[in-house]
């Protein structure tokens, strides 16, 4: 598998999360200066064909903007004028997709979104926008024409229902990028990138839950404890002096019925589970594998890893390692923690686990590559 890397001496990690995380805009160039794509716009098409693959083309003809959602099967009429094949989760799919996503995990993996790839001929592109979350633009092959903004009120516009853009912007970065460029734009600053010639951009994004979304995980987190919850009581409640008034005291007691939830140990493993859901595509194996098939295959020679866009997430030290994955928990021996976590890297598992290591591991590993979260390759 290809392994690609930062250029320290281009790209100075500690450097970037001080001055530019969240903060502001840069161009890193030649972050990556040996990068290669790894697929072509032939191979994108061929992902955008999938019922399973969230994909879409943006063409804008004769100042008229279009959006077609994929999948498709006839490229022909969508292909006209200036047009862009977006493809998202594509690490989900591709090892060396998912092996790019590895390159970025000084930021952790729970942050981490996916990667989309996109193809746009000369002049394309999805015009002036905004994103509310972070992104790392690396330019594959040809050349693209980025602009970057102030964060300020920009009002949005839809000239096309499934198509969000701004006005137009004074530019703060006003940039060609070349291959194994890298652009950083932090949420909220206006960007607009238009090909120079035909491209491939690789987007690496990451997600930020909002409130709402992280109150979505209270109805796990009672379900997880598996006491039920606790109701409001008023035991020393007083005469009331006007029924249609919510006292201040009551308001207090009934959000601290809320806080007291949130400082749970069932409310960490809620969490947990939210922040490993990355709604990986079922990959489960014609046959299900055994504990001895596990066991004959690390004999064998054969890697067992982690699938293409599986990112397991962990917290905290037990008597057992627990991590999870899209969602689920699974615990093992702690002996089997560095391990473990070497593998969730993408190094194969030692041969010469089977012959120290005891049953439950091996039935843990069925159970990921029967899943689909683990690969026998």
């Amino acid at each position: 598998m290809r392994i690609f890397t930062l250029q320290s001496v281009n790209f100075d990690i500690d450097d970037f999360l001080s001055n530019y995380w969240q903060k502001r805009p840069v161009v890193l160039r030649q972050a990556l200066s040996d990068f290669s794509d790894f697929l072509d716009e032939h191979d994108l098409a061929g992902l955008s064909e999938d019922d399973e693959v969230d994909s879409r083309i943006i063409q804008n003809t004769d100042g008229n903007w279009h959006v077609t959602q994929g999948p498709f099967e006839d490229f022909a009429p969508l292909c006209k004028g200036k047009w862009t094949l977006l493809v998202q989760g594509v690490d989900k799919y591709l090892d060396e997709a998912s092996e790019l996503m590895r390159t970025f995990s000084f930021i952790p993996h729970w942050r981490m979104d996916d990667l989309m790839v996109s193809f746009a001929n000369a002049g394309a592109g999805v015009g002036p926008h905004l994103d509310q979350y972070d992104v790392f633009l690396l330019q594959g092959k040809g050349q693209r024409h980025w602009k970057v903004g102030e964060p300020g009120e920009h009002e949005t516009h839809y000239p096309h229902p499934l198509l969000s853009q701004i006005d137009g912007f004074e530019p703060v970065i006003d940039t060609v990028l070349q291959p194994g460029d890298v652009l950083y734009i932090p949420p909220g600053w206006p960007h607009d990138g238009v090909a120079v010639n035909d491209c491939l951009t690789y987007s690496i994004g990451f997600r930020a839950p909002d409130q709402s979304q992280l109150f979505d995980i209270l109805p796990d987190m009672f379900e997880e404890s598996g006491t039920g919850n606790i109701r409001f009581s008023d035991p020393t409640r007083t005469r009331a002096a006007d029924p249609s008034s919510v006292s201040p005291e009551d308001l207090r007691q009934l959000k601290l019925l809320i806080k007291n939830a949130l400082d749970t140990d069932a409310c960490d493993t809620a969490l947990l589970r939210f922040l490993s859901n990355q709604y990986l595509p079922e990959q489960v194996p014609e046959t299900l594998i055994s504990r001895s098939d596990v066991k004959n295959a690390l004999e064998n020679g054969i890697d067992i890893v982690p699938s293409p866009g599986c990112r397991p997430v962990y917290t905290s030290e037990s008597d057992n390692f627990t991590f999870y994955v899209n969602g689920e928990a699974f615990t093992c021996d702690e002996k089997y923690k560095a391990m473990m976590l070497a593998n969730f890297t993408g190094r194969p598992l030692p041969p010469s686990l089977t012959s120290r290591a005891d049953c439950t591991i091996f039935d843990l590993l069925a159970t990921l590559i029967n899943k689909g979260y683990w690969a026998m390759e």
